[in-house]
């Protein structure tokens, strides 16, 4: 199968009816499930083991790494195709969703005719042989299996954006399933929401954030587990426990050192994305911090309430650790200054509050405390006294 393609968009099945394609080209996601579960049933099978193709669809392993990586961002090796039938499926809806929408404005808006070009397509490359020998009977076959009332039930089952969420803008589902993915560690499905929600906002820096976020986990998860030398992590009962698979027990020795204590503040910023942003994740603050900074979190009155009380969240770009400027430790207690460079964005009711977004460089004073054999953050304000994402209960605007 010589599959070639102009571009691609992020494909997911919706449960709707399928019919009549409508004017000006406007494929459902449903019609093209209905097309990948059609070519998955009339699929060639040679009886043949080692034949070298893969999946349920008989795909030429050369095609999978550069679909993949063209849909989701990650490439997949032929055996992870073949092994996660919910990815491939949503891959190739993806790949599906232009060459229906194409064939069907070359058809004429003839739905039928599209269907048979498409598959011409996929077994071809040609679309213009769909009536050609035996070309001509596999489209015929492919046509029926789609014009059965179920076929589109396979790619509407995986979908994971809820019907009653139908009410919200189409990005916003988008990224609500791509959190839910996120959160149940299913990556490869959160990278193909959050792709959809970019297609539908393309440059959206949330949407942009949200991969980058996934594709740090995937690769985290990736890693090697920590030898037995290294502590385990705390208030967990697995290694796993939480999105952020660094343990933020840094150290079992007396004082924790200058590089410790850059490294929790590293993983700290990152853990950030995830703590004053959907999903809001109270088990990173948890994990990170203590004390009063901790309350300043999680309480009723905290931060993390407001934000989700005013519909407000962070958006964060780039986020580095420049230098560090002091550092001095005890058994106990640690206080380090760092420059830190962050570009952070407030959104609160759809739109950016400018009092609290910023692009700059701040030498910001983190307190760490040992506690219970590790060391969490405290406290962390700029040496000029701004408490940075805790300012926004002070500065909260009347209406909210």
């Amino acid at each position: 199968m010589r599959l070639s393609f102009s571009r691609l968009l992020l494909g997911l099945g919706i449960s709707i009816s399928v019919g009549i394609l409508p004017a000006h080209a406007q494929v459902t996601d449903a019609q093209v499930g209905a097309l990948v579960e059609a070519l998955r049933q009339a699929a060639p099978q040679t009886g043949n083991a080692n034949d070298g193709l893969y999946s349920d669809w008989q795909i030429k392993p050369e095609n999978i790494p550069r679909w993949s990586r063209s849909c989701t961002g990650r490439e997949l090796t032929p055996a992870q195709f073949e092994a996660n039938t919910t990815a491939a499926r949503n891959i190739l809806v993806c790949v599906m969703r232009d060459v229906l929408r194409d064939e069907y404005q070359a058809s004429g808006n003839n739905e039928e005719l599209a269907v048979r070009r498409a598959a011409a397509w996929w077994m071809t490359g040609d679309p213009t042989r769909y009536g050609s020998g035996d070309t001509a009977t596999y489209t015929q076959r492919v046509l029926s299996f789609y014009r059965q009332p179920n076929a589109a039930a396979p790619a509407a089952a995986s979908s994971a954006t809820p019907a009653t969420q139908n009410s919200l803008p189409v990005f916003d589902r988008y990224m609500r399933a791509g959190y839910a993915a996120t959160q149940a560690r299913d990556y490869e499905t959160a990278l193909l929401y959050f792709q959809r929600a970019l297609d539908e906002r393309p440059n959206d820096t949330y949407a942009q954030q949200a991969l980058r976020n996934v594709e740090s986990y995937q690769n985290r998860t990736n890693q090697p587990a920590p030898g037995a030398s290294q502590p385990a992590q705390p208030n967990s009962s697995s290694s796993t426990g939480g999105e952020i698979q660094q343990a933020v027990l840094v150290s079992n020795s007396a004082t924790l050192t200058q590089e410790q204590a850059v490294d929790l503040i590293s993983q700290w910023l990152n853990a950030k994305q995830q703590i004053f942003a959907p999903p809001y994740n109270q088990q990173l603050a948890v994990q990170f911090t203590t004390g009063e900074l901790y309350s300043a979190l999680v309480n009723s009155n905290g931060v993390m309430a407001w934000l989700q009380n005013n519909q407000a969240y962070y958006r964060f770009g780039v986020q580095q650790i420049d230098s560090v400027e002091r550092f001095a430790a005890n058994d106990r207690r640690a206080t380090i200054e760092v420059a830190v460079t962050e570009d952070r964005t407030l959104y609160e009711r759809g739109r950016v509050n400018s009092t609290h977004t910023h692009f700059d460089t701040e030498v910001i004073r983190f307190t760490l405390e040992a506690i219970d054999g590790g060391w969490k953050i405290a406290d962390y304000k700029t040496v000029e006294g701004s408490l940075l994402e805790r300012s926004v209960i002070e500065t909260a605007s009347p209406e909210t």
